[in-house]
């Protein structure tokens, strides 16, 4: 059987073990980086279906990961959360601009991610 994988994209390594633990009592296999650039290089050399993408990186901002991501064949349909502190208001300027299929806001909490993550019978995933 095969596992659904996730890659956890955030700088503070607590906000990616959280999700990580949650996901894998599910049964998921979870990367995970601290920063854009890796999250880039990682979707190029395996498929994910789910990406738990930090709106504010080292690096660069989420959404410009996401816009990188939306502009490859190989990740065009992938399934990104902005995972996101952020304000209410923030986060809906972001995804208005930008294709994010959900948003996990922090502190995350079992329910919140499960409620981020693709749908059984999404084409996605």
């Amino acid at each position: 059987m095969l596992k659904l994988k996730a890659l956890i994209v955030d700088d503070s390594p607590p906000n990616r073990r959280l999700p990580a633990m949650i996901l894998g009592q599910l049964g998921w296999e979870t990367t995970e980086v601290a920063d854009g650039q890796s999250a880039l290089d990682l979707a190029k050399l395996d498929t994910y279906d789910c990406i738990l993408l930090d709106l504010l990186l080292p690096d660069m901002r989420g959404d410009e990961v996401c816009r990188r991501l939306r502009s490859e064949p190989a990740t065009r349909a992938a399934w990104i959360v902005a995972y996101t502190a952020e304000s209410d208001e923030q986060v809906a300027r972001i995804t208005a601009r930008t294709r994010f299929d959900a948003v996990l806001p922090k502190p995350i909490t079992r329910k919140r991610l499960l409620d981020a993550l693709p749908p059984d019978d999404d084409p996605k995933a």
